[in-house]
């Protein structure tokens, strides 16, 4: 069902501004998804949809995904919106290109979930990584490179920024995403479901080669200025270090965790 709205008092649309914000995202426990290809992945993914907000413009997008939302759209039990391009202009966060985003109600899973997946599956562990770029391009990776979950660690950035979902490239949808309470929570998952913590440290620790990352393990990435933290690294069963020649000190936190991550395609 599609209802045209000309307020912007309208309680949905003053909703979807709430969400432009991590505070707006927590408080509600929801977020937006911009852009035909996010909207696409989270319709045929069964996320719990609030409900659609489209442009004007939307009425001429072109395309089979654009095709698939406005039969989606069309449902009895899909609610969404019309607004004008001004009205919605201002609840995007991209700066173009954008004519369609869905409000969507957060997934939240504990560490208790690991203990479904397969015992000699990698997990990715997100140390207080902030940038949105890096988060979400270790996102994208974790699912190449088979990956059972990503797990974050209080002060990582929020997952469900406009910014991260982008960078993910919709691959959010296709792990799970799980919250950690802090190390204590990573060392029982870790014990209960026999897997080793890896953690890469500057130096010190032997080179990532002559360690098995292949199966089985817990592999936390530290924040890119401070790398991991103190806690972390006291309780981890293996520490590497990626060798590096000239005068670099470290790589981005983004590409260390991809050379690590790519560790479990191994054959």
């Amino acid at each position: 069902m599609l209802r045209q709205i000309s307020s912007v008092n309208n309680s949905k649309i003053k909703l979807v501004r709430k969400l432009l914000t991590s505070k707006g995202r927590s408080r509600e426990s929801r977020f937006t998804a911009e852009g035909v290809n996010l909207v696409t992945e989270i319709i045929e993914g069964g996320f719990d949809i609030d409900f659609l907000v489209v442009s004007e413009r939307f009425r001429s997008a072109e395309g089979e995904r654009a095709g698939a939302i406005r039969t989606y759209i069309e449902r009895a039990d899909t609610f969404a919106l019309e607004v004008s391009e001004e009205i919605f202009d201002g609840l995007r966060d991209a700066e173009n290109g954008i004519d369609v985003l869905a409000v969507v109600k957060s997934r939240r899973l504990s560490t208790d979930y690991i203990d479904s997946l397969p015992e000699d599956g990698c997990i990715l562990v997100c140390d207080r990584i902030q940038d949105p770029g890096n988060m979400g391009t270790m996102i994208r990776t974790a699912v190449a490179a088979g990956y059972g979950a990503v797990v974050v660690l209080p002060g990582t950035v929020d997952i469900y920024s406009p910014k991260v979902l982008r960078a993910t490239a919709g691959m959010v949808f296709e792990i799970p995403i799980i919250h950690a309470e802090g190390e204590a929570d990573i060392k029982a998952m870790a014990e209960r479901t026999g897997r080793r913590i890896a953690v890469s440290v500057p130096s010190g620790g032997r080179e990532y080669f002559k360690e098995d990352l292949s199966r089985g393990v817990v592999l936390v990435i530290g924040n890119e200025g401070g790398g991991i933290s103190k806690e972390i690294e006291d309780i981890a069963d293996i520490r590497v270090t990626l060798p590096m020649k000239g005068n670099t000190e470290s790589l981005n936190a983004a590409v260390a965790a991809a050379i690590l991550m790519y560790e479990a395609v191994r054959s």
